[in-house]
């Protein structure tokens, strides 16, 4: 069940396919493959028995005789396939019996489906995503290309999100022609060749900019635009420095090279009063509203070089926008901003935003790996962290403010459901069967989440921006070490103006990464410092403690007393780790090199060394050393796609890791990673493993909240007949819709079940194709019979519900103390005739006891 977390906004979405490489076999090597996976099947079935309970010795051998003679067919068969792979000379062609629902995903908008010209809720062929199951076969894809309908494919990039998932997308290659200089500011490989070349993945990574979720920034003037230099600086501070070759951790004092302005830009407040990420050709990160004209204004100085050496006047020239050099990521394959520019006009080339900064940030959760680095917290400390999650647990099915914030039904969600906008119109709907059914999975969820460290805190996500004073001193004053606005350990964040410190994380949070700082807030602050993020200090090493750019990355600042107290006694001793990190190689872009650099990126496996770190958090005794090795080799893992360059962690150093690492994942896995329980350690005393006892799965009693709930609301004719032919469709296809999405992966399930909506949606239009006739029939039969299999109907018809209800409610509302409809004449009314009483009675009183009050001072 679904009420809110995806908003199914079915006009916001395109659809393309992802496939594996399995669609691309002949006819050889799917034989082989369908021999495979039947071999697969039957080791599952035969594990099944052989770890059953009731087994007895004799057909438990007969059982592993079985096993091992199925094992040497699947490995006899893979070689098999192997040897198939190798023989394969042709251009591999898509299987179109492969373009199937099941295999449909969604993407958001972004500059690469408004370039191409897709339409929004459209499928398309032109870009399809190939997940790497062979390398053989991704190897032949990358080098050759592949057809269908007489039509070839070539590969166009991989995202950090998609290397993670071994996926890699690909374009018709007459798309790519047509469009490749809009999408790359008129830079070819060829231009990129001609002048030395670069790292293939960085290439990739630069060119996917274009793929992610974005809005067109409509109103971006390229002119108006400059690229300066970057603010770094040397930072003097305590750090446990990590030899790359010994992995000896050695406590120093040292400079450490810190680039402060890495992936954050300026805009001037007038165009935006919001910070938001920034994507256009090869350009991406954070642009923060800061005043540098004032600045320019009040210090006299209104020149300033670009990184190309060319002054620029910020009044003749009409500045709008600051990039930084690290934001610009193929600067050198330009000769001159100018040459930018006059190719991003002349190609048509698109400015994009997204992740623009909330006007209400809604309350943050913690995680386990944040609350598992506080490992000496008390039962008592930690009882105080699960309060408000314990209260929210106990309201859910009785107090409907409870339920709004469950549901996502707050200020912050701007992207509300029709379900969600239906509820928060009229509240009786609360006490529908289907919203009780929403209301208990997310009451199992919340628990579950619950004992994995999510947990309810005073703390919000926020952009992390550096002090932009101390930036506008270094490129307008020419000061080589600024001042800035924020001292060493001093940060600035308006969401906490009461609060003296704030513990300010991030994620990943491997090592100990509770950076508490002060918050300092005065009147120049405020005036220079205008958006809700955090401001952090250029004297400072906070960046290399929570391992941050400012390119979007967000902090969660918290302000939970308990936790800073916490995090203070935890962090006396810690101080960031500083190791020396390879440099990426650069070299020609040829298909074999990009092929070369994706196997090497898909090998890499950071969520392992994660759950290694977790698993030494949660043992007996805890190993800091062997955290801050694998914290670093973590890193080196991340790096090792660019620099082809991983360290060996000696021998003696391994063996202690491995004394860990070969235990089990952490009890609290079973929530946090959904592990059985054969696959976890015994539940402990670590902190996160105590919230299992102190998490509660009471069962849920509803109250009855509002008044009466009346379907009828939902309805445009309020006296529709039951039309049968729908009533056996809509069963039909609601029955049949999870065989029309992808079982294997999550992620990419959820992301086709905007397409499946849809194509439910049109199918039930084919019997009739008056929406709003659909929707009442359909209505009135699964209102009547109380049915909970409602959210078909919700996710395909929400747009037509909520549209009949918002009329059925004109000159009406939800009273907001009992939910009793009551008829308004305009919106200040609140209550109902009983309730406002009540509320003037209540008012009487309270204002009686203050004049009481009063009278005896």
């Amino acid at each position: 069940m679904s009420i809110g977390g995806e908003t199914l906004l079915l006009d916001k979405q395109v659809y393309i396919y992802s496939l594996d490489t399995a669609n691309f076999y002949n006819e050889f090597e799917t034989k082989i493959h369908n021999k495979l996976n039947k071999s697969y099947i039957y080791k599952k079935t035969l594990n099944k028995i052989i770890n059953s309970k009731d087994i007895d010795k004799e057909k438990k051998d007969k059982i592993q005789t079985r096993l091992i003679w199925n094992n040497k067919r699947i490995k006899r068969l893979k070689d098999d396939l192997y040897k198939e792979f190798e023989k394969n000379s042709e251009t591999r062609k898509l299987k179109k019996r492969s373009l199937v629902d099941r295999n449909v995903i969604s993407l958001f908008d972004s500059v690469l489906t408004r370039t191409i010209g897709v339409k929004q809720s459209e499928l398309t062929t032109d870009i399809i995503v190939v997940q790497t199951y062979f390398f053989q076969v991704l190897e032949q894809l990358i080098q050759d290309g592949f057809t269908l309908d007489n039509e070839k494919y070539i590969c166009f990039t991989a995202s950090a999100g998609q290397i993670r998932t071994k996926k890699t997308m690909f374009i018709k290659e007459s798309v790519w022609k047509k469009h490749e200089k809009s999408l790359t500011c008129g830079l070819t490989v060829d231009d990129i060749n001609a002048k030395g070349g670069m790292n293939t993945n960085k290439y990739l990574a630069y060119l996917a900019l274009c793929n992610s979720a974005t809005d067109e920034w409509i109103d971006f003037n390229i002119d108006r635009a400059i690229v300066v230099d970057d603010l770094e600086t040397d930072v003097f501070g305590e750090v446990d420095y990590i030899d790359d070759k010994t992995f000896d951790v050695t406590r120093r004092s040292m400079s450490v090279p810190i680039p402060h302005t890495d992936g954050c830009g300026m805009i001037l407040p007038k165009v935006s009063s919001k910070s938001f990420m920034v994507r256009l050709p090869f350009i991406k990160g954070l642009l923060s509203p800061f005043d540098f004209y004032d600045f320019a204004k009040e210090h006299s100085a209104y020149i300033i070089k670009d990184i190309y050496g060319k002054e620029w006047d910020l009044r003749k020239d009409e500045i709008d926008v600051i990039f930084t050099r690290s934001q610009f990521k193929m600067a050198s394959f330009y000769s001159s901003w100018q040459d930018y520019r006059e190719k991003f006009i002349k190609y048509k080339c698109q400015a994009a935003k997204c992740n623009v900064e909330e006007g209400d940030i809604p309350d943050a959760k913690l995680n386990y790996q944040m609350l598992q680095t506080l490992s000496d917290m008390t039962n008592e400390e930690l009882y105080r962290v699960c309060e408000p999650t314990l209260t929210e647990l106990e309201n859910i099915a009785t107090d409907k403010s409870t339920m709004f914030k469950v549901l996502g039904i707050t200020k912050s969600n701007k992207n509300k459901s029709y379900i969600q906008k239906s509820i928060e119109a009229y509240p009786p709907l609360l006490n529908d069967y289907y919203s009780k059914e929403i209301l208990k999975s997310k009451k199992r969820s919340m628990v579950n989440d619950a004992r994995s460290a999510k947990l309810k805190i005073n703390g919000k996500y926020t952009f992390i921006i550096p002090d932009l004073y101390a930036f506008c001193e270094r490129i307008f004053l020419n000061i080589e070490n600024p001042q800035g606005l924020l001292n060493n350990g001093e940060v600035y964040c308006s969401l906490y103006p009461e609060h003296e410190e704030l513990d300010c994380l991030r994620s990943p949070h491997l090592y100990r990464e509770h950076a508490v700082r002060k918050n300092v807030i005065d009147s120049i602050k405020k005036k220079w410092f205008i958006t809700k993020g955090l401001y952090t200090s250029v004297h400072d090493l906070i960046s290399r403690e929570l391992q941050f750019d400012c390119d979007g990355d967000k902090s969660l600042v918290c302000a939970d007393e308990t936790i800073i107290k916490v995090a203070k006694r935890n962090m006396e001793n810690a101080v960031p780790l500083y190791y020396q990190m390879a440099t990426a190689q650069k070299g020609k872009i040829t298909s074999e090199e990009i092929y070369k650099g994706l196997q090497a990126a898909y090998k890499g496996n950071i969520g392992i060394i994660s759950n290694q770190i977790s698993k030494i958090w949660n043992s007996k005794a805890i190993n800091i050393q062997a955290i801050k090795w694998l914290t670093a080799y973590n890193n080196y893992v991340i790096d090792y796609a660019k620099t082809l360059y991983l360290p060996i962690i000696p021998s003696e150093k391994r063996k202690i890791i491995n004394s860990y690492t070969r235990n089990k994942v952490p009890h609290f896995f079973t929530y946090a990673k959904k592990k059985k329980k054969s696959e976890v350690e015994p539940l402990n005393s670590s902190v996160v493993n105590k919230l299992e006892r102190m998490i509660p799965n009471k069962r849920i009693q509803f109250k009855k909240i509002g008044g009466e709930f009346d379907y009828k609301f939902l309805l445009k004719n309020k006296k529709i007949q039951v039309d049968n032919k729908i009533i056996e469709k809509y069963i039909e296809l609601d029955r049949s819709k999870k065989w029309r999405l992808k079982k294997s992966d999550e992620k990419t399930k959820s992301k086709s079940v905007l397409y499946v909506y849809n194509k439910i949606r049109n199918e039930l239009l084919e019997i009739n194709e008056d929406p709003y006739y659909i929707t009442d029939v359909l209505t009135r039969y699964l209102y009547e019979k109380e049915s909970s299999r409602k959210e078909t109907l919700w996710q395909c018809f929400g747009d037509i519900l909520y549209e009949n209800l918002t009329k059925n409610l004109k000159g009406k509302k939800s009273c907001v103390s009992c939910g009793t409809i009551i008829k308004v004449a305009n919106n200040r009314v609140k209550y109902c005739r009983k309730c406002s009483n009540e509320k003037q009675k209540e008012w009487q009183r309270t204002s009686m006891k203050k004049s009481r009050k009063t009278k005896n001072m």
